[in-house]
């Protein structure tokens, strides 16, 4: 296969990509032990990750709490034309009426063209061995917000995170034979010019006794970048997830969550129910535990997304917790994994 053949079928993909919005970033991209839980985490949300998870959280939450988060995630199956991979990094600081945050999320998919040209000569989509032009998306948000709270009745709250969000977004067309070697592509690497936008994020959470609900909507205004290279917007996606959870004793507690709309990923539409646990083991050894599944039924070939989760979290000091999760699953649940460390008072 020579050079200008692989240009030819680049160009040929190019020219049929129409501009469009695409969608990325996750919900459960960012925070350590929400992932341990397998991402049951919206009716829990009592330290400074809830300004992210629930805001309405931090009013039943910890009198102070400091959360410095780095995770890292892939999804790219052996073979496929469809994957993506994300990181993401967190500085949380809370007080129950009042959160400050920045974090900065990346993340890049990968996703067959419309038209998927071959440039071995080969007309078949299915041969992947034939190196073809994929469209590589790629966004980097940095969000910095506050976060008020307030309390509605006894045991109920509202928060309202108000947020800058400097986008930097990025399409390309990149020949490749797999969606891993489109990523690893330095063709994929290319920059957008930063765009602000102001967004807003709403969480609710109502507590009595051993039991709490919670819903969250993030990305409330869906902001939208200009995407360099091929064009298009890429868009972060209205999400709404609600929560429960439930204190089974003073050492162990058992939640779930639900999507309540659909976001959308490489693979297509996803819809995820999570569910997990958490429980202390001694004085110093928290334990955690969780299962995510796409309640969307897979399209083409492959099963919908699930992924199984463990965790843990162990008290350096009395107040100082550092954090660890590892999530893995199906092919289109793929990899990922998260460190942290918590102060909480």
């Amino acid at each position: 296969m020579n050079r200008i053949s692989r240009l030819l079928g680049a160009i040929g993909v190019a020219a049929c990509l129409a501009p469009h919005t695409a969608a990325a970033q996750a919900f459960g991209d960012v925070g350590t032990r929400a992932a341990g839980m397998g991402g049951a985490f919206v009716g829990i949300a009592d330290d400074a990750s809830a300004i992210y998870w629930n805001p309405g959280g931090l009013a039943a939450g910890s009198y102070f709490s400091l959360v410095v988060d780095r995770g890292t995630g892939e999804v790219v199956p052996d073979g496929s034309l469809s994957g993506g991979d994300s990181s993401s990094f967190l500085l949380g600081l809370a007080m129950p009426a009042l959160g400050i945050s920045y974090y900065r999320l990346h993340s890049a998919r990968v996703v067959p063209p419309p038209l998927l040209v071959p440039v071995d000569g080969d007309s078949s989509s299915r041969n992947l061995s034939a190196a073809a032009a994929l469209r590589v998306d790629t966004l980097v948000t940095h969000q910095g917000g506050f976060t008020f709270v307030q309390s509605l009745y006894p045991g109920v709250s509202v928060g309202t995170t108000v947020k800058l969000v400097r986008g930097i977004a990025a399409s390309s067309a990149v020949v490749a034979e797999t969606a891993a070697d489109a990523l690893d592509s330095e063709a994929a690497e290319m920059l957008g010019k930063p765009t602000n936008r102001v967004d807003l994020d709403i969480g609710v959470m109502a507590a009595g006794g051993p039991l709490k609900a919670g819903l969250t909507v993030r990305n409330v205004r869906e902001p939208h970048f200009e995407a360099a290279g091929l064009g298009g917007d890429l868009t972060l996606e209205r999400q709404a997830r609600a929560g429960v959870s439930y204190a089974v004793s003073t050492n162990w507690i058992a939640a779930a969550d639900f999507d309540l709309l659909r976001t959308h990923d490489a693979f297509g539409a996803r819809r995820d129910i999570a569910v997990g646990v958490e429980g202390r083991l001694g004085a110093r050894a928290v334990v955690r535990s969780g299962l995510a599944v796409n309640t969307v039924a897979a399209s083409g070939a492959g099963d919908a997304r699930r992924a199984v989760s463990v965790g843990g979290s162990y008290a350096a000091r009395a107040s100082i917790y550092v954090d660890g999760h590892f999530t893995a699953g199906n092919d289109r649940a793929g990899r990922q994994w998260g460190v942290a460390a918590r102060f909480v008072y």
